[in-house]
């Protein structure tokens, strides 16, 4: 007859605790993490070595303590650097989620200690105008205790920031080049484009929609090569069969062209959110276009696995109730 075992089944906690350890009972530490995790980052050994302000040798050392403990090969040399392995690529993705969780457990603890809470987020110049600045006055209006960090730029440093545990969650669009089975996405609305020029412009003096093909004979200020309003607004003149408008400036930065449009004739195009702000001050004019530029939506992006603070969750829920208000 067979013995029937009075062993109960582990609970997740005991499960947690009993069968997740080994690493750490062979000698894996919080500094293996990090320096992995450099090197990741970096591609050189000497270079994580200077972010985490410690010695080459001691990079080295803790490189060869890695390998030693998990009986693996985590990199390979080369003149320029290292090349993560398959081992050491895998160890580096959970290491960054550890070292994420751990940084999030204190700054929790933190934030119950001391009431009020942060958040950090990172949007897209017309989501943070249109979404994130309204949810954080209407989540401190509640609780005027919570501290908001917003981070403005374009969505491939947004989402590397993310990735790096520097923003809780983004509102912006996942590069091309990016497995978007990395995030979490829920995808909010496109952008339309308005242009813009100094209040005065000669294209002003009509009263008529001015059409691309005069657009295209006018300086413009475009952000750098790559950006996706860019790419947009090229796309529009490609399909018209125009020449591509030149741009004798290229910036990101709403204060460069600003500054540049209001003494010049050239076009600038900006997100409507951000229009509806400034072209209430009269310094600059909406100019009238015979067409329609839109650039894809963009999306409110979390890392995949990643909780969100309590502060954090609010936030968002305030941003996702807004964008189910009719979009006027």
């Amino acid at each position: 007859m067979a013995k029937t075992s009075n062993l109960l089944p582990l609970s997740s906690a005991k499960s947690l605790l009993f069968r997740s350890g080994n690493l750490f009972q062979r000698g894996l530490k919080l500094s293996h993490l990090r320096m992995i995790v450099a090197m990741e980052e970096t591609g050189q050994i000497s270079l994580a070595a200077d972010m985490l302000k410690t010695s080459q040798p001691a990079a080295s050392r803790l490189l060869s303590e890695m390998e030693t403990i998990l009986e693996a090969r985590l990199c390979v040399r080369s003149a320029r650097g290292i090349e993560m392995t398959n081992a050491g690529r895998a160890l580096a993705r959970r290491a960054r989620s550890m070292l994420i969780e751990i940084r999030e457990a204190e700054r929790e603890i933190e934030d119950i200690k001391h009431g009020g809470g942060t958040v950090f987020i990172g949007a897209v110049t017309a989501a943070a105008v249109e979404l994130v600045v309204p949810a954080i006055r209407s989540v401190q209006a509640v609780n005027s205790l919570l501290e908001a960090h917003v981070g403005v730029g374009p969505s491939h440093l947004l989402i590397k920031d993310l990735l790096a545990g520097d923003h809780d969650f983004v509102i912006g669009r996942v590069p091309e080049d990016m497995d978007p089975r990395l995030f979490n996405i829920r995808e909010i609305r496109s952008e339309k484009i308005r242009l813009m020029v100094r209040t005065g412009h000669p294209l002003l003096e009509s009263n008529k929609p001015i059409t691309l093909a005069r657009l295209a004979q006018f300086e413009w200020i475009l952000p750098p090569p790559g950006n996706l309003m860019r790419r947009t607004i090229e796309d529009v003149f490609i399909s018209r069969h125009l020449p591509l408008p030149h741009s004798s400036l290229n910036s990101a930065s709403l204060l460069v062209t600003l500054a540049t449009l209001s003494d010049t004739n050239a076009i600038a195009p900006m997100a409507e959110e951000v229009t509806t702000l400034l072209t209430s001050g009269g310094l600059i004019t909406e100019l009238p276009f015979d067409g329609a530029i839109e650039i894809k939506p963009y999306s409110l992006i979390t890392a995949r696995g990643h909780r969100l603070s309590p502060s954090a969750q609010l936030v968002s829920d305030h941003i996702l109730a807004r964008i189910e208000k009719p979009h006027g």
